[in-house]
């Protein structure tokens, strides 16, 4: 951290050391350092308290001080605005996301019992200025942690200056040696006199016009003083002694605000303040409070081995073991006597499900169910294909084995919480629909349901990972410990999932808590968890495919691809060369065949970027990158789904593919789908197209799409509440004829098919928050001719503007945009400095309130549509979700009944201000249907 050793520094034995630190000068610098994608669990930004500590902690590391103290400035600069009433009026409001960070960070002073030096009018420097000098003359060795210049006045050989320079850990030690080198001659006690001349912009001190720091520092060294600089002014020359001579005043009055006051009205008890001086289980919970959990080891071994030991651990407690075995019955009894009790006294219960494959396992391949309640954590092991269990198990059916009978009851009775609930679903009902099902997923009580991870999702959903150890960090205040297996790990320690299991359990609360304060609840208990059940029952059902003709079609684009393959190297005059590679790829248009680099950047591995952005530009012009495109196309349809997903099905009892659904990928709120991603085919191309043909809907049946109609634009009728646009849809005009006609000027039935295709571009991208680049782009149009027709866009439709200004100014100053369903979709980017980021977070906040409330839409008629389907004896079956679309396969003799019940439920979700529409069509295969 420092630039001087701390033992060079005079500090006898017989001298304390005290630190004070600058709290608004540490904050603001840790605001601006660190990136604003920090939050509390209940949303609060916490980057700059996560600074302050980051600094904080590096200052004990390097000093080693027997007391610590932190100074805030309160309320106006009182004192110096009496000498000068501009002083720092020139400076912007505080940024809101830094104020509330400020009782943040004094909870957590108080937590490790550091003072708080405060009063009212002062600023921090002359509380620092006041207690240096009392400390000095206490007996005390002074640092003064701060990022202003101004505080090198105080410097003497027992008051250091740790002056803050780039970041938090960039910093410089001033003594009065190295004051008067960094300021050419300027001593300490001449530092005001210094910025008497050169003013102080930042704090709107004026100074003498014209005089810089070179030029004041000259002056004094020459003259001894701003005084004697002021009696000899008759003998500055030129301009500078006119300004010197006009403005004394300035300067004297600048002189005396520089001035750092020592008289400020606090005490600080240097006898009787120590450091580290505080309770490891406040700092622990302070800290957890804020989810800065990452800092309590660091806090926790200044006072570990000191007298002070930590009271309580800080690693997660596992409750003891019941273990119990399906084979033999051993402690079955126990163990489901357990179970029972937790069951009848309405506990949460945190439950995993996990395998044993290991050769060395007790039980050979044996399945383990870890249910955990407030008492113990239940373990029962059961072989792969085990039946009933040999000894009794009142309350509990295990007919169909032990592990089956237990999480049946606990789903259907108890409350269970876990990090994959879909996944001990699929315990009772396997993605393989040839298996048997124990429990039909849709017959498990919602309420009786807490997906862990889907929650932590809700409240942060931009996050990648929300694991074990990251909800137990964050939500238990706790870290985890060493699970069996992991490296270090001691005789005996618990299994990782037993781990998940007692996590689970323990974050129900906080995370319940979290999502009310957030106003997440509703999305939670509403939308996300019954949708669970739904998606179990999807991937069981599965889609049926043909492998044979998916393998017919991937041998003729084998030959298709053989021969672009062929021509493109014969273009290249190459035969050799890899067309996979990029790098052999851009060796050959930019080195080789020479074609225009202007614009293009090089990829850190220093050759020209081949991504598809720069091909799509160049296949204009040159055949060879077209041929490269259709190239690229045909061996990604060729790789990702023809040659993968004929044997995929054929891997399953059943023949059909079973995608999986995912819930907490997606930051807007969308599904997503993978192994295999169903979602993904190119829907537009004629390959994708190709692609589809090999689903259907089996023998009798056919395959069902429903999908809304324009839901996004109709969202944003609704929420601009633009008359205009709510009029369009209301009518049941053509509505991207209608806006060509706004846009352009012409009646509607002049508005020809280029027409209608530009203002359907200019729809669409507004509502994803295009800019004049992305239309120029999309449209291959000038970008001042894409600018106008945006531009006459919001003439046309006024209310989408103010809207999407209002939305963007909602965000920046909430931190997240949010949907109609209260799904909130945190934006760290706006708070930040680059403007490309700065320019993705507007269009996000833009886009979140149509894409994630069309998300949380299709979600709701997901739910509605399975249970009605249940409910009312539909043989049909719902099969896949695809943003706006569901699928399903149907009996030919149900095909008008499901149509007209999908429909009204889809179309019945919300009621808004314009029709929410839902159109179906149908076909024997999935490429028929749509």
């Amino acid at each position: 951290m420092s630039e001087t050793p701390v033992s060079t520094l005079e500090n006898p034995s017989a001298r304390r050391t005290f630190a004070v630190v600058d709290g608004n000068s540490l904050m603001h610098r840790a605001f601006h350092a660190v990136p604003p994608t920090m939050n509390a669990p209940d949303g609060r930004p916490t980057n700059a308290v996560f600074g302050f500590l980051n600094m904080f902690l590096k200052m004990i590391d390097a000093f080693h001080p027997d007391g610590v103290a932190v100074a805030f400035d309160r309320g106006k600069p009182r004192v110096r605005m009496e000498m000068l009433p501009q002083y720092k009026a020139q400076r912007p409001p505080m940024d809101p996301d830094l104020r509330q960070q400020f009782p943040m960070i004094k909870e957590l002073l108080g937590a490790i019992s550091v003072p708080i030096l405060e009063a009212e009018g002062w600023e921090g420097d002359d509380i620092l200025g006041t207690v240096a000098r009392a400390g000095e003359q206490a007996g005390c060795d002074m640092y003064l942690i701060t990022g202003d210049r101004d505080m090198y006045q105080l410097t003497t050989d027992h008051v250091r200056v740790v002056g803050t320079k780039k970041g938090l850990s960039d910093v410089q030690i001033m003594t009065p040696e190295s004051v008067e080198d960094l300021y050419h001659g300027i001593t300490p006690e001449l530092v005001p006199d210094f910025y008497g001349l050169k003013g102080d912009s930042s704090d709107n001190i004026p100074g003498v016009p014209g005089i810089g720091p070179k030029k004041a520092s000259a002056l004094i060294a020459q003259y001894g003083s701003l005084d004697e600089v002021i009696a000899h002014a008759d003998e500055v020359k030129g301009k500078m002694g006119e300004n010197l001579r006009a403005h004394i005043d300035d300067a004297l009055v600048s002189r005396r605000v520089a001035t750092i006051q020592t008289n400020a009205p606090v005490e600080l008890d240097f006898e009787g303040t120590h450091f580290p001086a505080f309770d490891a289980r406040a700092v622990s919970d302070a800290l957890g409070k804020l989810g800065i959990m990452a800092m309590q080891n660091r806090f926790l071994a200044l006072i570990d081995g000191e007298g002070s030991v930590v009271d309580e651990p800080s690693t997660l407690e596992v409750p003891q073991i019941l273990r119990a075995a399906a084979a033999t019955g051993e402690g079955m009894a126990e163990a489901l006597a357990e179970l029972d009790r937790a069951l009848s006294q309405g506990e949460w219960l945190g439950v995993c499900v996990d395998d044993d494959k290991e050769s060395g396992a007790l039980f050979g391949l044996t399945h383990t169910l870890w249910a955990a309640t407030s008492q113990a954590v239940v373990a029962i092991e059961e072989p792969d294909g085990s039946g009933a269990c040999p000894v009794a198990t009142d309350g509990f059916d295990c007919s169909r084995g032990v592990i089956a009978g237990c999480l049946t009851r606990l789903l259907l009775e108890g409350k269970v919480a876990s990090p994959d609930i879909k996944a001990l679903l699929h315990e009772l009902s396997p993605a393989d629909s040839s298996k048997p099902q124990a429990l039909d997923p849709l017959a498990v009580p919602v309420e009786g349901l807490f997906d862990t991870v889907v929650a932590a999702y809700l409240l942060d959903s931009v996050r990648s990972s929300f694991d074990d150890a990251y909800l137990a960090d964050t939500y238990l205040h706790v870290a985890l410990p060493l699970a069996a297996g992991a490296d270090d790990a001691p005789s005996g320690a618990p299994a990782a999932a037993a781990l998940s299991a007692v996590v689970a359990r323990g974050v129900v609360e906080p995370l319940s808590n979290a999502l009310e304060s957030a106003g997440a609840e509703p999305v939670f208990s509403q939308i996300e968890m019954p949708l669970v059940s739904v998606l179990a029952a999807m991937e069981r059902t599965g889609m049926l495919v043909d492998p044979e003709r998916l393998a017919a079609m991937s041998e003729k684009l084998s030959g298709e691809i053989d021969e672009l393959a062929s021509r493109i190297r014969g273009l290249a005059g190459d035969d050799s060369f890899n067309i996979a590679s990029p790098m052999q790829l851009s060796h050959i248009l930019f080195d080789v065949m020479g074609l225009p680099t202007k614009g293009l950047k090089k990829t850190q591995r220093g050759y020209y970027s081949t991504n598809a952005r720069v091909l799509e530009e160049l296949a204009r012009d040159y055949e060879i990158v077209r041929l490269i495109l259709e190239y690229r196309e045909k061996t990604k349809i060729k790789s990702t789904y023809l040659d993968t997903l004929g044997p995929l099905a054929q891997s399953y009892g059943d023949g059909r593919v079973h995608t999986t659904y995912n819930q907490t990928i997606t930051a807007t709120g969308r599904l997503s789908s993978s192994n295999p991603n169903l979602q993904n085919i190119p829907t537009r191309s004629e390959l994708g197209h190709t692609v589809k043909t090999a689903f259907s809907a089996g023998e009798g049946a056919v395959f069902v799409a429903v999908d809304y109609s324009q839901i996004e634009l109709r969202l944003l009728a609704h929420l601009s509440g633009d008359e205009h646009l709510i009029r369009a849809f209301n009518e049941g005009e053509d509505f991207h004829a209608e806006t060509a006609a706004r846009v352009f000027g012409v009646p509607v039935d002049q508005v020809t098919r280029e027409l209608r295709s530009r203002a359907k571009a200019v729809n669409f991208g507004i509502v994803y928050g295009q800019q004049a680049y992305g239309l120029s782009q999309s449209l291959d149009i000038p970008m001042a001719e894409a600018r106008e027709m945006i531009d006459r866009y919001f003439e046309a439709y006024p209310g989408v503007r103010t809207y999407l200004d209002n939305t963007v100014t909602e965000a920046k100053r909430n931190g997240y945009a949010e949907t109609l369903f209260g799904r909130r979709r945190p934006i760290p980017e706006l708070k930040m400095r680059n403007p490309a980021q700065r320019s993705f977070g507007e269009r996000t906040a833009m886009n979140h309130p149509m894409q994630g409330t069309a998300a949380d839409i299709i979600k709701i008629a997901m739910v509605r549509v399975a249970r009605r389907l249940r409910d009312e004896g539909f043989r049909a079956r719902m099969i896949l979700q695809v943003h706006d679309e569901l699928d399903f396969e149907c009996p030919v003799d149900e095909v008008d009944r499901l149509v007209a019940m999908v429909r009204e439920t889809m179309e019945g979700v919300v009621e808004l201000s314009v029709p929410l529409i839902a159109e179906a069509s149908c076909g024997e295969t999935w490429a028929d249907a749509k």
